[in-house]
């Protein structure tokens, strides 16, 4: 996400409106920092759907395996 946030763009247009570029820079260092450690990317959601669907898979097989191995022991039990 900090890799769209153009840092002098952001700098520029506070200077030009009145801040010193001492405190232009820094703001703009901040604001950068914040977007980088507090925001995510669409590459960083779609691997955690990812990962998601694929533990909600496994989870799911481990569901048919049990219900698999139940009835298989109900249906000795019943003959």
């Amino acid at each position: 996400m900090a890799d769209n946030f153009d840092s002098v763009a952001f700098m520029d247009t506070l200077t030009e409106g009145g801040m010193p570029e001492k405190q232009a820079k820094a703001l703009a260092s901040a604001m950068f920092q914040l977007i980088d450690t507090h925001l995510v990317t669409k590459n960083y959601l779609d691997m955690r759907l990812a990962q998601l669907k694929s533990e909600l898979i496994q989870w799911m097989v481990g569901v048919v395996v049990v219900q698999t191995g139940v009835t298989a022991v109900l249906f000795k039990l019943m003959h």
